[in-house]
């Protein structure tokens, strides 16, 4: 069995199937962080499965949520302390059927400082709201903060490694043509890989939790990098030391 494979970014909810793949995780010893959408499935998560070696989960408020409110809120900054992990949150201004940007960024920023200053490991989606979100985390400067999927353009990468972020790379994100070239900016000190299953495909088919070597696998040939177990195990270990 391989050892020290690490998924910074899947969301065990979304699959029918999620005792088998919770037991699949376990067994196969693979570090993966089970994000959540909102404070309400984290809670459910937490008391469905217990957290494992292998396997933790991340307390939520996604942008994408509009069902989320201000109670919401309040129950997310109330379980912030019971949780090393946050995720996923951020930003998204790509379509107005969303929580409204003034809530987005009034939401990310508290979530951000809070975060910042109890030193949480963040994973952050950002989508068209690139600059809002570098404003507000060069404010905070959090030490652990991992950017989910990033779409944004080389600028805005460049001042994301000068903040001190880290990057989670999946396998749509490497295969892409049109956006994968900017990748080689990030430094390989700050890659670090996910899944974000079920949201990306392996091979035309849908992720599941035992093709996490094969993101590994085109990772490595991305940065032609044939240690990225190592690699992505040290700068792992990197962030959570921070």
């Amino acid at each position: 069995m391989i050892q020290h494979l690490i998924d910074t970014h899947f969301h065990l909810d979304y699959y029918k199937e999620h005792q088998k793949i919770y037991d699949g995780i376990n067994e196969r010893k693979q570090y993966t962080l089970c994000m959540t959408n909102s404070p309400g499935v984290y809670i459910s998560c937490k008391r469905i499965y217990p957290e494992t070696k292998y396997l933790k989960f991340a307390l939520g408020f996604h942008p994408q949520d509009v069902s989320l409110k201000d109670a919401d809120f309040y129950d997310f900054m109330q379980l912030v302390n019971t949780t090393n992990y946050v995720g996923e949150i951020g930003l998204d201004f790509s379509r107005q059927s969303y929580i409204s940007r003034n809530k987005q960024c009034m939401y990310f920023e508290q979530i951000v400082r809070v975060c910042a200053e109890k030193d949480k490991l963040m994973s952050v989606h950002l989508r068209r709201a690139e600059e809002e979100a570098i404003s507000i985390l060069k404010k905070y400067r959090p030490r652990r903060c991992i950017i989910h999927w990033f779409n944004g353009n080389g600028e805005q990468l460049q001042q994301l490694v000068d903040i001190g972020c880290y990057f989670s790379l999946n396998s749509n994100m490497v295969t892409n043509e049109k956006n994968k070239e900017k990748l080689y900016l990030i430094p390989k000190t700050r890659v670090l890989i996910e899944s974000d299953g079920p949201f990306t495909k392996i091979d035309g088919k849908k992720y599941t939790f035992n093709n996490l070597i094969k993101i590994y696998e085109l990772v490595a040939r991305y940065y032609n990098e044939p240690d990225i177990i190592k690699m992505v195990y040290a700068n792992f270990r990197d962030i959570l030391s921070k």
